[in-house]
């Protein structure tokens, strides 16, 4: 997650000659890519094995990274982003599925420990994130250029990680039965549970609610007037909320209680976008505090509850599917949101997406919060 160029992408690309509407749409590329790779890369882990998996994406990923030296022009930022797609389709779900495996191994059956340390996981990721994003934004004053050495550079850096990593032991499908093993988990998944299925649909939806804010938030600083040297620090403070919000959802949840601690997960990107909508200035930069404090609780209240209903035998395939449904879900509204921004300017993007998590707020948020209260679910 030590990405130096995020913070400063939107004007790195522009300063191509990208439009909004190009960015949006090599964005929404990537997403059908990283989408078209997720399941099979999913499954293959579990046949596999995490560790050769990670090595296989974080070696792509550092391809890409190196090719993205010599893009100038949206062509080559289309082979890059094609390059960090497969390798991000191959990374996403074995990571997880690994921590949760060697939870297991280690004979750790306290569903409070699972939480917490999906909990660390996400503070670390965004402490990378955080500190990434200052290095990014002070090297973006002396050239953009020199961002993207960097980042060629650290992309290297989680495949020499991956290299020092020990394969755990877990329960695998049978390698020949393909078609067995996907009727298995495709009916895990639609059919054995309700909640299930739910907590699935609503971590894709109240994922998107942050991951399309990220595509949005350096054009409202720029329209704010906010120099380019504030981005990082901008991006790290972002970054950190949704570290330690994280870090505090167990906590939270057990004083606030699920019902609650969902409600409060839902509205707040509701009110993250209005507010930027309505406020295209310093006041307007608050509200990506909102959004960012519902992506901490959303990546553990619902991805730990994911991961623990589901077999360790197809969990990265699960996982993979998640990321399925998130980047397709973004390559169809993500061009969307971008031709938006060019025809009706940024304020009007941002109360259609607003309004867009209203409605998913009434018809998956509210049946998830019934169905857990059903089934007087805790941990």
């Amino acid at each position: 997650m030590f990405m130096v160029l995020i913070p400063v992408i939107i004007p790195f690309f522009t300063s191509i000659g990208l439009s909004m509407s190009e960015i949006f749409l090599l964005q929404a590329i990537f997403g059908m890519v990283v989408a078209t790779c997720e399941v099979p890369s999913g499954y293959i882990c579990d046949l596999w094995g995490r560790k050769k998996t990670l090595l296989v994406g974080s070696f792509l990923i550092g391809c890409g990274h190196t090719y993205l030296l010599w893009s100038d022009s949206f062509s080559d930022l289309l082979v890059f982003e094609i390059f960090v797609a497969v390798g991000l389709s191959l990374v996403s779900g074995a990571d997880i599925s690994m921590m949760y495996d060697l939870l297991h191994e280690s004979g750790n059956k306290d569903r409070e420990v699972f939480s917490k340390t999906t909990a660390n996981l996400q503070f670390f990721k965004t402490v990378g994130e955080a500190s990434a994003s200052i290095i990014g934004g002070l090297l973006a004053l002396w050239s953009l250029r020199h961002v993207v050495v960097v980042e060629a550079f650290m992309g290297w850096a989680l495949f020499v990680s991956a290299c020092f990593l020990v394969e755990p032991t877990y329960e695998k499908m049978p390698k020949k039965e393909h078609k067995a093993n996907i009727k298995k988990i495709l009916k895990h998944l639609f059919q054995s549970d309700r909640l299930l299925l739910l907590i699935f649909m609503n971590l894709v939806l109240w994922g998107l609610g942050s991951f399309i804010a990220v595509w949005m938030y350096q054009k409202h600083w720029a329209l704010a007037e906010i120099p380019i040297g504030y981005f990082g620090v901008l991006w790290a403070a972002y970054n950190l909320t949704v570290g330690v919000t994280g870090k505090l959802t167990p906590f939270i949840e057990k004083k606030l209680g699920i019902t609650a601690t969902l409600c409060v997960m839902g509205l707040l990107p509701i009110m993250g976008y209005f507010g930027f909508g309505f406020w295209v200035t310093w006041v307007g930069v608050v509200f990506g505090f909102l959004i960012n404090m519902s992506r901490g609780i959303t990546q553990v209240i619902l991805k730990e509850a994911l991961n623990w209903k589901t077999p360790s035998a197809f969990r990265a395939t699960i996982n993979s599917l998640v990321s399925l449904c998130f980047r397709g879900s973004f390559a169809v509204i993500g061009p969307i949101v971008g031709l938006a921004i060019d025809r009706y300017g940024l304020s009007a993007a941002f109360y259609g997406v607003g309004s867009m998590f209203i409605l998913g707020f009434v018809v998956l948020l509210i049946p998830l919060i019934l169905q857990f209260q059903k089934t007087q679910y805790s941990r």
